[in-house]
């Protein structure tokens, strides 16, 4: 069970059922996204409408401040005010008329805007201090009005200091005994007397008459605080709201900042009047926009759920669907590729390592294959050279698997036959031999190939021992320029590799012919040109159209007849070098260089002068049988050579060997010769049919000169040494007088008595019979 389960867990189905499962996250991250998104959303919404209430607070606040500023101008123009400014102390009743008045004037600007808790207008040189009711002194004005209730007068007083005075601030004002909070707006009133000090005029605003006229927003709560942060005025909850505001957090022009407020979060929006500088602070419960994002919570929940349901239902569905191409896959792997799946990797590891495996073997047969596609390609290229395609496969497709791209219909054939190979030649045996061989061709296929530039497409390949180059020539070429643009590659080549590599080659030029199937013709014309080598000699470059060739087609014989091969055998035999020279000169010249013979007939005079120098080899073997290897060596040296010039050339190398050694052994031949010629004799002298005849053909000579010889050599003629043997056996078997005189001419090789009887008797001078009797 446990292996069971194991197996399972390192199966796909699990990995996908991760994967489904991470798809289905999308959405839920997405559903968090957007409620965030539409959380900030509504909370922005909620900001920006309270800070359009702020804003419209703001111009209300501020409109009401600038009718100040406004009024004070009215103040400063006001004449009983203004003329007031000089008065000193101590008063007369004349200036507590003017107070009056200024009372009068004061109480007129208060009644018309009725957020004005009180006007003051304090003198500095009389000290003294006008409201819309009474006038005091200063001291008098900080008992009732400061900002807290331990301000000393001092720092009361510095709220005035200064040449100009502009200034908004909190106060405290004593009323009856009770303090109410106020704003004050204190402004130096400028005159034309730049020597009295400045009155300063004081407004006491009453501020929740000011926040009554502004507009209201559900639960909001609107604080206005000064430039510096102090608590000025709120439209409900002084107390709480002045006690928990979070001044430090408040920084800025505007902004949003939360806060626990009377143990609930609250957003706090603020703005900062340009004018003076106040901080309108509106206070939100937070959770007038919670009851919002609970809603949206309960939608964001369910259709988390209903996501999670259908998704989980279609992952089964597409889970299940998914998989049968797998298990089905599987199954053929393992019945086709010898893999099993055992369960210790999951399915796409065993699939990834069947594929691995089935790649690898591919890539090693494609490398196998890349090993031989020389190999393919040039026994294409020779198929196609010798004309074995067959016509009814299309050979467009035979060319693109080979990698073979002509541009024209015009092709021709170089068929290069190496003669030496230069720095390439090895003494190291056949396969370095081999690859020698192999780099000859890749040198020529490279130069012949950069020789050809955009007027040809070379491709190469080696053919019975030849290198062939199929030539396929640009179609703008002209007949004439297309033999020209041969024999000029041909040409270069030959000179290239002879100069660089030092190999010497002989090269065949074909015709030009039309169409794929004419490489084939065209191969067959290179190699009859190349086979006029054997007339024309190594090293040169045979072109199939050339008159020679044509001229020697029309020859039908060659010149060796039988007298000229017996005279050439005879000069041979008797060591006359000289002579043998020049009559194998006129042999050539005769047939090579007068009226140059075909091909096929250059072949048979080449077989024929060999038989003749294997005749010639042959009889002066039999002088001699101590050098008949040397000279079979020579006539096997002579049957290989591939050239007339070649065959020559040993021939008179041969003749040369041949002549002198005969020189040299005549002396001494002769010697053995007799000495054979008479042990012959002493064997055969008892055969009536020995004569001289018999002697020549046993030694292969004519009776003519083994006579001749016999006789320079010994003074006697051979007919002489015959019957000498024979009457030597004879006078012995006189001697023993058992037989008669016919019977011993008998036994002794006389066939007629009277004949032995006349020989006898001339060379002993007495008979037979006589002989006997002495």
């Amino acid at each position: 069970m446990r292996l069971q389960l194991r197996k399972y867990n390192r199966s796909v189905i699990v990995t996908w059922i991760f994967s489904y499962l991470s798809v289905l996250l999308v959405p839920i991250v997405i559903s968090l996204i957007l409620y965030s998104a539409t959380h900030s959303l509504v909370e922005k919404e909620i900001n920006r409408a309270n800070e359009l209430l702020l804003t419209q607070i703001e111009l209300s606040i501020d409109s009401k401040l600038k009718g100040l500023e406004q009024l004070s101008v009215e103040v400063a123009l006001n004449k009983n005010i203004v003329s007031f400014t000089n008065v000193e102390k101590p008063l007369s009743d004349d200036h507590y008329f003017q107070l009056f008045n200024i009372a009068e004037n004061l109480r007129t600007y208060q009644n018309a805007n009725d957020y004005i808790e009180q006007i003051y207008v304090m003198y500095a040189n009389s000290d003294t201090v006008i409201s819309t009711f009474n006038h005091i002194d200063s001291r008098g004005l900080h008992a009732i009005m400061r900002q807290r209730d331990e301000t000393t007068f001092e720092e009361w007083t510095q709220l005035f200091a200064g040449k100009y005075v502009n200034k908004y601030s909190p106060m405290l004002y004593w009323n009856e005994g009770k303090p109410t909070s106020t704003v004050m707006f204190a402004r130096s009133l400028i005159f034309n007397n730049p020597i009295q000090p400045h009155p300063i005029l004081i407004f006491l605003i009453n501020v929740n008459k000011l926040l009554e006229s502004l507009p209201q927003y559900n639960d909001s709560r609107v604080l206005i605080l000064d430039k510096d942060n102090h608590f000025i005025a709120s439209s409900k909850d002084k107390e709480k709201l002045q006690d928990q505001l979070p001044y430090e957090r408040l920084l800025g022009k505007k902004g949003l900042v939360y806060a626990e407020m009377n143990q609930d979060k609250a957003a706090l929006s603020y703005f900062t009047s340009e004018l003076t500088g106040w901080k309108y602070v509106s206070v939100l419960p937070a959770n007038i926009f919670n009851e919002k994002m609970e809603y949206l919570k309960e939608i964001t929940r369910l259709s988390i759920a209903l996501g999670l349901l259908i998704g989980i239902i279609v992952t089964i569905i597409f889970l299940r669907k998914n998989y049968m191409p797998i298990q089905v896959l599987l199954q053929n792997m393992t019945q086709k590729s010898g893999f099993r799946f055992d369960g210790k990797s999951n399915e796409y590891s065993f699939l990834q390592n069947a594929l691995h495996h089935t790649f690898v073997e591919k890539d090693a047969i494609s490398d196998r294959l890349k090993l031989h596609n020389n190999t393919i390609r040039a026994h294409f290229l020779t198929r196609l050279l010798k004309g074995q395609l067959e016509r009814k496969f299309p050979l467009q497709e035979s060319f693109i698997a080979h990698n073979v791209q002509f541009h024209s219909d015009r092709f021709a054939v170089l068929l290069f036959s190496v003669d030496a190979y230069g720095k390439l030649q090895s003494d190291e045996g056949r396969d370095a031999f081999g690859q020698k061989t192999q780099m000859l061709h890749f040198i020529l296929s490279n130069v012949i190939e950069e020789l050809a530039g955009k007027n040809a497409t070379v491709y190469s390949t080696e053919v019975n021992e030849l290198i062939a180059c199929i030539i396929n020539l640009k179609p703008t070429l002209s007949e004439e320029e297309e033999i020209k643009e041969l024999n000029r590659m041909a040409s270069q080549t030959q000179a290239f590799m002879k100069e660089h590599i030092y190999a010497e080659m002989t090269i065949a030029v074909s015709g030009v012919h039309s169409d794929v199937y004419g490489i084939s013709q065209s191969y067959h014309e290179a190699l009859e040109a190349l086979e006029y080598r054997i007339v024309l000699g190594s090293g040169q470059l045979i072109q199939y159209e050339e008159k020679s060739i044509e001229s020697a087609q029309s020859q039908r014989n060659y010149y060796y007849p039988l007298s000229v091969e017996q005279q050439l055998i005879y000069y041979v035999k008797t060591g006359n070098l000289p002579k043998a020279q020049m009559l194998l000169g006129e042999i050539y010249e005769a047939n090579f260089k007068v009226h140059p013979v075909s091909v096929a007939l250059a072949k048979c005079l080449l077989f024929n002068l060999a038989s003749t120098m294997l005749k010639t080899l042959d009889e002066v073997s039999t002088i001699s049988r101590r050098n008949f290897e040397a000279h079979v060596k020579d006539v096997e040296c002579l049957l290989i050579c591939e050239t007339i010039q070649e065959m020559m050339t040993h021939m008179n190398r041969v003749l040369m060997q041949i002549c002198e050694w005969i020189q040299t052994e005549k002396k001494n031949h002769h010697t053995y010769l007799i000495h054979d010629i008479r042990a012959y004799i002493e064997m055969h002298f008892r055969d009536v049919n020995l004569n001289i005849s018999m002697i020549g053909e046993s030694f292969s000579l004519t009776p003519s000169y083994v006579s001749k010889i016999f006789k320079e050599h010994t003074g006697e003629t051979l007919l002489d040494l015959i019957n000498q043997t024979r009457l030597t056996a004879a006078k012995a078997l006189l001697s023993e007088q058992k037989l008669t005189v016919n019977e011993i001419a008998g036994r002794v090789g006389y066939a007629d008595v009277s004949t032995f009887l006349r020989i006898f008797k001339r060379f002993e001078g007495m008979t037979p019979g006589k002989y006997q009797k002495i």
